[in-house]
């Protein structure tokens, strides 16, 4: 489409008005004071991309995939003790859809996490209220940790950790399984052999999990308690 004179002149005068141009006998030449504003501009862009690159912190996320989900249960114990090494305690907090089922542990990983007990500050934050969660919650209450039901969270699996930030992922198929044992009227209908073969043990099902590490949004998530 060819541009027309009075378009021409209409943009003419629109950058006369925004003092882009001036307007002269012999035509129209660029403002200096223009040009002077710009590069002010540029200039204080610049120093602020410096200023904010020197503030700015490169965080790594770690990605790590459990198969089956039992083997992540082994990873966090673990991590557990090497961050209790480390920093001397843990403070940490589950934001969950359901109260994790306790006795899942083995005896032996039930010990070293009594053995803990004084370096671990553990509260569980639950998404749902049901007989077996509430079940859940008195197992766990009796080893020390706080539990709140029927909690406004988003969060299916998310785990904080001291500074260190754990969300933890499951296909859809495995959270519905997992709903559909909690929707038990009580602990007796809970099917735990279900849970063990399908939820825990099942070869074909996937955890990923994703660590960061970030004191300032770790803080930020626990004050969610």
């Amino acid at each position: 489409m060819p541009i027309t004179y009075q378009a021409t002149h209409k943009a003419l005068k629109e950058l006369v008005e925004g003092k882009a141009l001036e307007k002269s006998k012999e035509g129209y030449l660029i403002s200096r004071e223009w040009v002077k504003q710009l590069g002010d501009f540029t200039e204080k862009v610049r120093d602020d991309l410096d200023s904010s690159g020197k503030k700015r912190e490169i965080k790594t996320i770690h990605k790590l995939v459990f198969s089956p989900h039992r083997e992540f249960i082994k990873f966090h114990l673990n991590f557990i003790q090497e961050v209790v090494k480390k920093e001397g305690k843990v403070e940490m907090v589950f934001f969950y859809r359901h109260v994790p089922y306790p006795h899942v542990l083995t005896n032996e990983e039930i010990k070293g996490m009594k053995e803990l007990r004084k370096k671990l500050k553990w509260v569980i934050i639950a998404k749902n209220d049901t007989p077996v969660s509430r079940w859940c919650a008195k197992q766990w209450r009796k080893f020390g940790v706080k539990v709140k039901l029927g909690a406004d969270t988003s969060a299916d699996r998310l785990i904080i950790m001291n500074d260190y930030i754990m969300n933890v992922y499951m296909p859809w198929e495995a959270l519905l399984g997992w709903d559909k044992a909690y929707a038990a009227k009580n602990i007796d209908e809970y099917d735990i052999n279900f849970m063990m073969e399908q939820g825990i043990l099942n070869p074909k099902s996937k955890t990923f999990v994703t660590i960061l590490r970030d004191k300032e949004i770790a803080s930020l998530l626990r004050r969610l308690v």
